[in-house]
């Protein structure tokens, strides 16, 4: 069978909507990730509790441990027994969220690390504290340092949303499964996918080199 391009032309329009749902879960999903992980980071930190801190690492084992297709499956199907029905979108981005925030956890601990300690000492002197000091001094420069790897962390969780078809979300993936088993070429419309996957991480990458970049002035 012959590559022919206008079914991958004809598939366009509607692979464009399946990616704005690809891109909107995503966004969501890593959104919620960095706020857990930053509350998370946060508390760790200020509280220092070793309970706390066996949970989080217990909790980052499980993520690392399992794939991510497994932990959909378990949001999707175990939940609902304990009475949570959550539909498909909800419980995707439920899932992409604590993957996520076990990764970005380990992220911002690199970050966290980075910043020198009398950066802290020197805010306390000045009389700032708790939020304050987290607010403007401790976070700011931990997110500055931790770019480059969120960026990256974003890109996998934009990527890895293809898996959420499995539960019936009608993101790029499941669009263009519904396009080529009516058509019968999955070659042109999947490297039609293929195209909307790398113009959307090559636009992320791009964004993320001119925010280093307007970072680094600003560190000048």
């Amino acid at each position: 069978m012959k590559f022919d391009i206008s079914y991958t032309l004809d598939a366009f329009p509607r692979l464009f909507e399946g990616a704005l749902i690809t891109l909107e879960v995503a966004l969501i999903g890593f959104a919620l990730s960095v706020t857990l992980a930053t509350l998370l980071t946060v508390v760790r930190t200020a509280l220092n509790s070793r309970v706390l801190n066996v949970a989080i690492a217990v909790y980052i084992s499980f993520i690392r441990g399992t794939p991510l297709l497994v932990q959909i499956f378990l949001v999707y199907y175990v939940l609902p027994v304990f009475g949570l029905n959550i539909g498909p979108v909800t419980a995707g981005i439920l899932a992409l969220t604590l993957n996520s925030a076990a990764f970005v956890i380990e992220i911002l601990r690199g970050g966290l690390a980075s910043i020198p300690k009398g950066q802290s000492e020197a805010a306390r002197s000045l009389g700032l504290s708790g939020f304050a000091l987290w607010g403007k001094v401790i976070l700011p420069q931990t997110f500055m340092s931790s770019v480059p790897p969120l960026v990256n962390e974003f890109t996998q969780v934009l990527k890895a949303t293809a898996l959420l078809s499995t539960i019936t979300v009608v993101e790029l993936m499941r669009v263009s499964q519904q396009i080529f088993s009516s058509n019968y070429h999955p070659v042109e419309v999947l490297s039609g996918a293929f195209v909307m996957y790398f113009l959307m991480c090559f636009v992320v990458s791009r964004c993320s080199s001119l925010l280093e970049a307007n970072f680094a002035i600003r560190r000048a």
